[in-house]
């Protein structure tokens, strides 16, 4: 797929980037790198033996579904966390791996070695094969997906030139009592909050209508409450002034209760969020 006779520069331009503006009144811009959605489909021998052929599937489906790109999805995240040395900011978005094995973090591990980013999780990170999601299979292998990456996967926030930014995991759909209380403390500081996760930002986040599936992963009625009031706060809070997901593998942007929100394409089709916030 690639030109021996290219060089580094002409594979970052490859990359396509979304790029958004958003005006919040800062004395000197921030520029931030957002990069979602890289889907890694790799196994070995470590896993099931049924899980090689499987592998190879889903890189063709994802390479289908980029429209047959000159780079595969370890080419773009190498250029894009070298692109990433202009930015003061890298957040990545969730669905670095499309499935859980050795392999795939063995690889994410070593692609983000030494490197400056936020991540958080997405739904794809837990599960054995896409479409098995489980809360039981989430919890059972947090500590290990965790360690191959840098920061609190959960929850982190950073603040780079008088602005807040919030890196939160909401996979599943669902938000944490523990989230609700960082982000009241990171309220507290008076900044204003850009919000990165991995599913955008939804009404039926404030309702969670859908509550079966919410049963079916494994939630209890305790945690559903908690999620709704979480997502309650992200709307109500003054200070959180725009949300920034994945998860549909394209470009779109929207008003979500006048906050402006937009989701970034997947990374395995050279998309990444070049936002720069004045």
């Amino acid at each position: 797929m690639e030109n021996s006779n290219m060089g580094k520069e002409d594979f970052i331009m490859m990359l396509k980037p979304n790029v958004i503006n958003l005006h919040l009144g800062l004395e000197k811009p921030v520029r931030i790198l957002q990069l979602t959605d890289v889907h890694l489909s790799l196994s070995d021998e470590r896993n099931k033996e049924d899980m090689i052929p499987y592998a190879a599937g889903r890189r063709d489906v994802f390479f289908r579904e980029a429209e047959f790109p000159e780079r595969d999805p370890i080419g773009y995240l190498q250029d894009a966390m070298e692109y990433s040395k202009g930015f003061d900011c890298t957040v990545i978005t969730g669905d670095l791996v499309d499935f859980n094995t050795y392999k795939n973090y063995d690889v994410a591990k070593e692609l983000l070695a030494g490197k400056d980013y936020m991540f958080c999780a997405g739904n794809h990170e837990f599960t054995p094969k896409p479409g098995t999601d489980s809360m039981e299979l989430k919890r059972g292998s947090w500590d290990y997906i965790q360690s191959h990456f840098r920061g609190n996967m959960h929850i982190e926030s950073r603040i780079v030139g008088g602005v807040n930014i919030i890196c939160a995991d909401n996979g599943f759909r669902l938000w944490t009592k523990e989230q609700l209380a960082v982000l009241k403390a990171e309220a507290a500081r008076g900044l204003p909050m850009l919000v990165f996760c991995h599913v955008p930002i939804a009404n039926d986040m404030l309702t969670l209508e859908g509550k079966d599936n919410a049963r079916k992963l494994g939630y209890t009625e305790e945690e559903i409450a908690e999620s709704v009031a979480t997502a309650q706060y992200l709307v109500d809070e003054p200070l959180v002034k725009a949300f920034f997901a994945g998860h549909g593998h394209h470009n779109h942007y929207w008003d979500f209760h006048g906050k402006p929100s937009y989701m970034i394409g997947g990374l395995f089709k050279g998309i990444v969020g070049e936002i720069t916030i004045d």
